[in-house]
C-alpha cells in the first residue's frame, strides 16, 4: 500500500517550483498509452468518459474513508454531466479535482499518462517558511543515503519513494537495499545512535521505508489503521524482517544482523514531511529512546491505497486514518524539540536539527 501510506502526499508551495518539481518526480515512471484515448471520434470520447467515471465512482463509493458522508446519488450525475461537456478524454479529467474537493478528498489523487490530478484543498506553504538551503537540496532531488557523522552517529536520509506500480520483487529489493546500507554502517562503525532525516520525504511507499529500517525498529507494531469511527482495522508490524498487515505479508527482507530496537534514534521532520514520511515518524513514535526534532509535519496522516482505473489510469484513495501504536490519531507529527526554519544539508554538523539530534544521542548514551 502507498500513503500512499502507503502514501501519498503532496504539498503546494507558492512562489517557487516545488509543486511542478514534485509532479515531475512522481511522473518519472512510464505508462502505456491507450489507443482509445487518442481517437478523435466524439462518440468514442463520450463512451470513454462514461466508462472511466463509472468505475471511478464505483471505487470511491466502495473504498473511500468518508463514503458515508457523501451523497453519491446527487454528486455522480453532476460530475459526469460536466465531464461529458469536454471535447477530449483528458479535458474531462479536469473534473477530478472538483470531485475530490467535493468529497473533501485532500489526500486522493489520480495518476495518468500526462499529469497528476489532485484536490485543491491542500495546505499552501510559502517560500518564506523554508530555509533556502532546504529548497536548494529539494531541487537537487537527492536519493536515499546513509553516512556516519562525527563520533559514531549514523545519518539516514530518506526522501519520498513513490514506487508506483512496482512489482513485489522491486519493493522487497528496495527495502533490502536500505537495510543493507544501514547494517553496513553499523557493522563498520559501531554506531552509538541514529538520525533519520525526513525533511524532504514528501511521501511514497511507507511500508518499504519502515521495512528498510528494521534494524532500528526490531519486531513489533509499526503503525495502526483506523476506520471512519476510529476503530482499529489493521495492524502493521515487523517480525524477523517481514512487515505484515495483520497476518498478511507485505514486504520482506532477509536480516543479517540482530536488530537494535533500543539504540537512540532522532527523527527530523519538517513542513514537507508528508504522508509516507509522516508514517515513518509514526512508526518510531512511542519507541524507546526516540526523539522527534524539527517542525510540525505537513498533515497527511491518512492512509491510501492504489486502484487501477480504465485507460491506464491509477487512483490513490484514502482508506483509513494512520496512527502510531497508541491508536490515537493526530493529523500531523508534532516534534518533541522544535527547530524552525533551519537547514544545512551540505554541512550536516552545522545544521541545528542535527546538532540537537547529536546532543540527544550523547545524552542517551
Amino acid at each position: 500500500m502507498l500513503c500512499m501510506e502507503h502514501g501519498t502526499y503532496y504539498c503546494r508551495v507558492q512562489s517557487i517550483n516545488i509543486t511542478m518539481k514534485f509532479i515531475q518526480l512522481i511522473l518519472c515512471f512510464s505508462f502505456l498509452t491507450s489507443t482509445l484515448l487518442g481517437q478523435n471520434n466524439p462518440a468514442s470520447v463520450q463512451d470513454s468518459i462514461q466508462v472511466f467515471y463509472s468505475e471511478l465512482f464505483n471505487q470511491l463509493e466502495q473504498n473511500y474513508l468518508y463514503t458515508e458522508s457523501v451523497d453519491w446519488q446527487e454528486l455522480q450525475p453532476h460530475i459526469l454531466s460536466k465531464a461529458l461537456e469536454a471535447n477530449s478524454f483528458y479535458e474531462a479529467l479536469e473534473m477530478c479535482p472538483v470531485l475530490f474537493d467535493s468529497i473533501k478528498g485532500d489526500h486522493t489523487l489520480l495518476f495518468t499518462e500526462r499529469k497528476l490530478y489532485q484536490s485543491t484543498l491542500k495546505k499552501e506553504l510559502s517560500q518564506e517558511q523554508f530555509h533556502r538551503n532546504l529548497l536548494v537540496e529539494y531541487a537537487a532531488n537527492p536519493g536515499f543515503s546513509v553516512e556516519v557523522l562525527g563520533d559514531q552517529c549514523g545519518y539516514i536520509f530518506i526522501p519520498g519513494m513513490l514506487l508506483l506500480n512496482a512489482p513485489q520483487e522491486e519493493l522487497d529489493a528496495k527495502a533490502q537495499e536500505m537495510y543493507r546500507a544501514i547494517v553496513a554502517a553499523d557493522s563498520q562503525h559501531q554506531i552509538k545512535g541514529w538520525i533519520i532525516d525526513l525533511r524532504l520525504n514528501i511521501g511514497g511507499n511507507a511500508n518499504v521505508m519502515l521495512t528498510g529500517l528494521y534494524h532500528l525498529l526490531g519486531n513489533g507494531t509499526t503503525y495502526l489503521e483506523l476506520d471512519a469511527n476510529k476503530h482499529v482495522t489493521s495492524r502493521k508490524g515487523l517480525l524477523e524482517g517481514t512487515l505484515y498487515d495483520n497476518h498478511q505479508e507485505i514486504i520482506h527482507i532477509s536480516p543479517t544482523l540482530a536488530p537494535n530496537p533500543e539504540v537512540p534514534v532522532a527523527i527530523i521532520t519538517g513542513l514537507m514531511t508528508a504522508s509516507a514520511g509522516e508514517f515513518v515518524a509514526l512508526g518510531f513514535r512511542g519507541r524507546k529512546n526516540t526523539l522527534i526534532i524539527g517542525e510540525e509535519s505537513y498533515g497527511l496522516t491518512t492512509s491510501n491505497d492504489l486502484f487501477e482505473l480504465p485507460f491506464n489510469t491509477t487512483m490513490a484513495i484514502t482508506l483509513s486514518y494512520g496512527t502510531d501504536r497508541s491508536a490515537v490519531f493526530t493529523n500531523s507529527i508534532e516534534p518533541d524539540v522544535k527547530v524552525v526554519k533551519e537547514a544545512d544539508l551540505e554541512h550536516l554538523l552545522q545544521d541545528k536539527n542535527i546538532i540537537e539530534a547529536v546532543r540527544f544521542i550523547d545524552q542517551e548514551r
